[in-house]
């Protein structure tokens, strides 16, 4: 057996992402296994084990765990967001080196960073291998992903290198300077969350709510940094370093004449920014000391002016945020800033309780908010995935059952997507759901390309190599699977889908449609297998549901809440 991945995540951050951290510890420890096995040179093999191997806590695990829930989200976590969270892990490392490097930082996560270990003239080349690296996993990335991730680097880097080259600024580009820095955030929200999105077929989040979301994220972070004095536990102190924050901005505004004191203690330190990061460590500990009393003087104006007015103004983009987000995904984004919020909240500061507590008042819900609770029909249209049989010469009750749940989907607004034959129960659901109004969606191997047995009324035909990429394809736009009487074909389907959800790969609704206790047989099984200890009755009875009829369904459905996940699927 291979030995465990020792993952380490930032403890400092609950709420939705302590919770994705215990469902996809698995996912992510396979992840990261695959990014320790990479072929790598020998000469890269002490900077890459640096990095990776002997780095319990991966680079930047925010994005991947916001990446693996925006999937939750948008429809479950699929193969191809599994395919791609090496290649997003990897992205996070690049990423770590080229920002250490600019913000010259000594430390992360408790340890020496790349640049200060090896020196800044290491980085360069360390990262054009890691890129290529990344460039070598292609094959094995879903395309989409790829391409985000190549405008990611492209859009990031080109700001990294603004901020090197602005570092200490001016008066006159304080504003555009905290606009670059806002955008850095975005840009890597924009890679964790749409990119999740588009691997389950989701449009991306509207620029409006992911901006107001970066403010909230990077607001907290500069904050935290100053209520916990970071420069004491061997990381950077933003004001020393340059660097432009919604707190500083807010507390020169109020107080004007302390924009003569920013440029005095910038004058110090703007005659070390062409030195190595070894040798501006050094000098920096000297200008820091002959500094402190007036870095301590702004600092405290900040933390009496710039931080309440900033978590004031938090308030309001937490709250747009969430409003500019589509009613559907409006729990999840506010569960995400929220989550973000509660780690400034816990930094337990009197003042500011009052404040952050504003953020966590529910607000009253809108219409569009209410029609996506459990128990009333949505307003935007799910993509139920049918299993079933394609026979034409079983009793006709069963087709009256299939056409009945194909008369639902259809009456609903629901889209249908099966495995495009016009024969059998998958005709009878198709048919009906079409004479319903219903969309439908064809997932045909190329075998079938061009046979008499194909649904003819589609509204989509998606052509597969075989019939192994169909079942991904019919799982990538699914919300929902639903189970008809079939045979051989159904149940591999079916069980497949069953797994998936056992190993956290996705958290959509199973509904068996038991009519006449045809399921029973199976049901019967998987009774057997727990109680031989093949399968946990605690965690995995609530991966399927049973329902009579289609009525039966569409009441599980509508009522559906993703089931906690255990740490461990097994």
């Amino acid at each position: 057996m291979t030995a465990s991945i020792p993952i380490q995540f930032p403890s400092q951050f609950r709420g939705l992402f302590q919770r994705v951290e215990s469902t996809s510890r698995p996912l992510l420890a396979d992840a990261l296994r695959k990014v320790h096995e990479a072929p790598i040179p020998s000469e890269l093999r002490p900077f890459f084990d640096h990095v990776t191997v002997e780095s319990t806590q991966p680079a930047f695990m925010l994005v991947p765990l916001m990446f693996l829930a925006a999937a939750e989200a948008s429809g479950g976590i699929t193969r191809r967001h599994i395919d791609a969270l090496p290649t997003l892990l990897l992205s996070m490392e690049v990423t770590a080196i080229v920002d250490d490097t600019v913000d010259r930082t000594p430390m992360r996560s408790g340890r020496m960073s790349f640049p200060r270990r090896f020196g800044d003239v290491s980085a360069t080349p360390f990262t054009g291998a890691l890129l290529m690296l990344i460039a070598e996993r292609a094959g094995s990335c879903p395309a989409e992903f790829i391409d985000a991730t190549v405008r990611y680097v492209i859009e990031l880097f080109s700001m990294f290198l603004w901020e090197r080259q602005n570092t200490y600024p001016e008066q006159a580009l304080f504003e555009r300077w905290l606009e670059h820095r806002y955008a850095e955030t975005r840009v890597a929200t924009q890679y964790a969350i749409d990119s999740s999105f588009a691997l389950n077929g989701r449009a991306p989040l509207p620029l409006a709510a992911v901006e107001s979301f970066s403010y909230v994220f990077q607001d907290v972070d500069d904050i935290v940094g100053l209520l916990e004095r970071r420069d004491q536990q061997g990381e950077n102190d933003d004001l020393q370093m340059g660097i432009i924050t919604r707190p500083l901005l807010l507390t020169l505004a109020r107080r004007p004449e302390l924009a003569g004191s920013v440029e005095q203690l910038w004058a110090h330190y703007r005659p070390l920014l062409q030195s190595s990061l070894i040798e501006f460590q050094q000098r920096h500990s000297e200008v820091s000391e002959r500094t402190r009393q007036l870095h301590d003087r702004l600092r405290e104006a900040m933390l009496e002016i710039g931080v309440p007015e900033a978590v004031r103004r938090m308030v309001g983009d937490v709250r747009r945020c969430v409003q500019e987000t589509p009613a559907p995904l409006r729990p999840f984004v506010r569960e995400l800033a929220l989550s973000v919020v509660d780690r400034l909240r816990r930094c337990e500061r009197e003042d500011l309780t009052p404040l952050l507590d504003e953020c966590f008042r529910d607000e009253p819900e809108d219409e569009a908010v209410r029609s996506w609770r459990p128990g009333a029909p949505p307003k935007e249209s799910r993509t139920i995935c049918v299993y079933c049989s394609s026979s034409d010469i079983v009793e006709p009750a069963w087709f009256e059952v299939a056409a009945a749940l194909g008369t639902e989907i259809g009456k609903r607004g629901d889209k249908l997507v099966f495995g495009g034959s016009k024969t059998g129960l998958m005709g009878a659901v198709a048919h009906a759901t079409y004479e319903h109004g219903g969309e439908v969606i064809s997932v045909i191997p190329e075998v079938m390309r061009g046979t008499p047995y194909v649904f003819e009324r589609s509204n989509e035909l998606v052509v597969t190599r075989d019939l192994r990429a169909r079942k991904a394809a019919m799982e990538a736009r699914a919300d929902a699977f639903v189970v008809l009487p079939g045979g051989f074909g159904t149940l591999d389907e079916t069980l497949e889908i069953l797994a998936a959800k056992q190993m956290h790969l996705h958290r959509k609704p199973i509904v068996f449609v038991n009519a006449k206790g045809f399921w029973e047989p199976l049901v019967s099984l998987f009774e057997h297998l727990f109680r031989e200890r093949f399968a946990s009755r605690e965690h995995h009875r609530h991966l399927y549901h049973l329902a009579q009829d289609p009525e039966g369904v569409f009441a599980y459905l509508e009522s559906y809440v993703p089931p906690p996940f255990p740490a461990k699927w097994f």
